[in-house]
């Protein structure tokens, strides 16, 4: 898993926005089969960083700073009647690190902060159907497909693509 202690975890602020987008840049890159964005998304809409009331991003960090993975977790805006869900965006957790359970260390944040959300009751994700391991990783922490999109993305051919939900 960890190694001899978990992951330091950081609530990453607006300071840590040009660093996040290029760790995301570099995972899509890594990963273009994974992701459904494109590095080019990320240079044309940089994401930003700053949390606030309704959610955060999350970065797991090696004892050196070195960036292992990030997720973001923020409650669905802009609809009353679906102020009850929070989504998990963008989780990526870098090659170096995979197996170690940063995945699960970001995973088990991103839903705490869920719970801490007045109102909140479950999170939903998206996550490509062939990666068996997100997929395997999500099922263990109580999420379940509720939705299957063919053609949902494409890098080199179509992909398939699941929503899921974990009741809170």
């Amino acid at each position: 898993m960890y190694g001899s202690a978990p992951p330091a975890l950081r609530v990453l602020t607006s300071a840590d926005a040009a660093a996040y987008n290029a760790f995301l840049s570099e995972g899509v890159l890594a990963h273009p089969d994974t992701l459904r964005i494109s590095p080019g998304d990320i240079a044309r809409a940089p994401f930003k960083t700053e949390g606030g009331a309704e959610g955060c991003t999350f970065a797991a960090c090696a004892d050196d700073g070195t960036w292992l993975g990030v997720v973001t977790v923020e409650r669905e805006a802009g609809r009353e009647k679906r102020r009850h869900i929070a989504w998990i965006y963008r989780m990526y957790v870098a090659r170096s690190a995979s197996g170690r359970g940063i995945g699960r260390a970001l995973l088990q944040a991103a839903l705490g902060r869920a719970r801490e959300l007045p109102g909140v009751t479950k999170v939903n994700l998206t996550v490509a159907a062939h990666n068996e391991r997100a997929v395997a990783l999500y099922e263990s922490a109580g999420f379940r497909e509720f939705a299957r999109e063919p053609d949902a993305f494409r890098d080199e051919v179509p992909r398939t693509e699941l929503s899921m939900t974990c009741v809170l």
